[in-house]
């Protein structure tokens, strides 16, 4: 299984754009005890899995219009972080904010983390 490899180092926003740092500003926080996402507060050591993938889009000129102008022709990603029977989604982030979530999780979580998604996201393990 592949797992979060645990960092040495707090990511930092200063490589976010404004946006991306407004993005996480309404939906995201962490901090030594527990993260929230979206209201819903996560301790760290119930986090089970973590997943990303990229966003689907909608098909059709909305869809294109939507890629084109609104993400700026940027790939989107959702970010899922499972924990006990739940489940918290970050949708449609940049790939800049899908790190920077998923290496807070790295930093902060005091047990292996199972993740799936793009391999060169994060540093990863296999145990």
């Amino acid at each position: 299984m592949t797992y979060l490899q645990r960092i040495d180092y707090r990511p930092s926003l200063e490589y976010l754009t404004p946006d991306e740092q407004k993005t996480l500003a309404k939906c995201f926080d962490a901090y030594g005890a527990e993260m929230i996402v979206y209201g819903d507060v996560i301790r760290w050591e119930h986090i089970d899995e973590v997943e990303v993938v990229i966003a689907p889009h909608a098909t059709g000129l909305a869809g294109w219009i939507v890629k084109r102008f609104i993400f700026k022709n940027q790939e989107r990603y959702h970010v899922g972080v499972y924990y006990g029977g739940h489940e918290a989604v970050l949708p449609n982030v940049t790939w800049a904010v899908a790190k920077y979530v998923v290496e807070m999780i790295a930093y902060y979580a005091p047990q292996p983390i199972r993740y799936k998604g793009p391999e060169n996201l994060v540093k990863l393990s296999e145990i």
